[in-house]
């Protein structure tokens, strides 16, 4: 049986513990990706919303591998 191993946390570590879940799950990650991450419904239920908007942000600022223009032709 799954234990909620973010049980003791606060809630900003949490947020940022499902927003990275669901970066590493992708695009189409369900609730039930998060639940085998340790997550518990309540957690989702309450966090889901502010870690999703986390999760958007991070994904917008990846920095890419920076070329020189004369070497990525």
């Amino acid at each position: 049986m799954l234990t909620n191993k973010f049980q003791n946390a606060t809630r900003t570590q949490l947020v940022e513990a499902m927003a990275s879940s669901m970066i590493r799950h992708g695009e189409g990650c369900t609730a039930a990706d998060i639940k085998l991450d340790g997550f518990s419904q309540a957690q989702i239920d309450a966090h889901g919303d502010a870690a999703r908007e986390l999760a958007m942000a991070k994904a917008e600022t990846v920095t890419r591998a920076r070329i020189p223009s004369r070497r990525a032709a």
